[in-house]
């Protein structure tokens, strides 16, 4: 599909789009009532499929700031890289970011850094480049960062197989024993334009890119929101959020630092990127 590119100062930011599957609202908001959705799709048609499902993508993030080359998440992967988060969870789907990678014009050797929002199983995907603890890292230039939290949370057998299966031995372990993974706990500034921020509830560790440069902001947001209802219904619990309370007091926190700069947003289940808009005294994501 085409490419995305917003511009923030003199930072550029590339949308890869990984994979997209339809997501029931019964499955991923199973508190929400249905009649509830109706005013979201009316707004936010192209976000939707079959008026009960949202069009949920894999999105990652290509971003080129002072002579460095960033992938913001690994996405979906495939049967070879990720196989019990593709074919158990996801019906097969597989992704396609390093066919969006080649279109974009860059090789995974070109990667100096991958970000990884959350160490959730659809967006380490591509981490490696061969399931089971075999093969390399995909993308063999790069460090590839992390959050202590989610590491602590998901390194037992017991919480890597929430699902229902193992991914974290495919997808994440064999990283720290490649000596590649960098685990941070806290704020922390890639280069003076790129600032890794903590915005967790989603999972303990999410976290959460923001760019500034020649005084524009964007923020490249994990599972902060999952669709652009959310940046209104910030209450909505979405089935995955591990600790749901503090997730909504994020949505609430991140969209008023949004309001405050004037900021660009990109949610990555999500495609493109959009701006916090008020109507009628209620906050919208409004796509740019």
């Amino acid at each position: 599909m085409p490419h995305s590119t917003l511009t923030v100062g003199k930072v550029e930011i590339t949308v890869l789009h990984d994979a997209e599957v339809a997501s029931p609202f019964s499955q991923s908001f199973p508190d929400v009532p249905a009649a509830a959705w109706d005013p979201y799709l009316k707004r936010y048609p192209e976000a939707f499929v079959n008026g009960d499902s949202r069009r949920t993508h894999f999105e990652c993030y290509l971003v080129r700031s002072q002579g460095r080359t960033l992938l913001v998440d690994t996405g979906l992967g495939t049967s070879q890289t990720n196989p019990g988060t593709v074919d158990q969870m996801f019906g097969g789907t597989q992704g396609v970011l390093l066919e969006e990678l080649q279109s974009a014009g860059y090789r995974p050797g070109d990667i100096d850094t991958v970000f990884l929002t959350h160490l959730h199983l659809d967006h380490v995907g591509w981490n490696m480049t061969q399931s089971g603890g075999l093969g390399m890292p995909t993308f063999p230039n790069a460090r590839y960062i992390g959050n202590q939290a989610d590491w602590a949370a998901f390194d037992t057998p017991r919480d890597s197989e929430m699902f229902g299966f193992s991914w974290w031995a495919d997808t994440v372990a064999p990283l720290k024993k490649a000596g590649v993974l960098d685990l941070v706990t806290e704020e922390t500034k890639l280069n003076s334009e790129l600032t890794i921020t903590p915005t967790p509830g989603h999972t303990p560790g999410s976290m959460s890119l923001v760019v500034n440069s020649g005084g524009e902001t964007a923020f490249l947001m994990g599972d902060v929101f999952h669709g652009p209802a959310q940046v209104t219904e910030t209450d909505w619990v979405f089935r995955f959020d591990m600790d749901p309370e503090q997730a909504g007091r994020t949505r609430r926190e991140i969209l008023d630092r949004a309001e405050k700069e004037n900021a660009a947003i990109a949610i990555c289940h999500h495609s493109g990127f959009g701006r916090v808009v008020t109507d009628q005294g209620k906050r919208y994501w409004q796509a740019l």
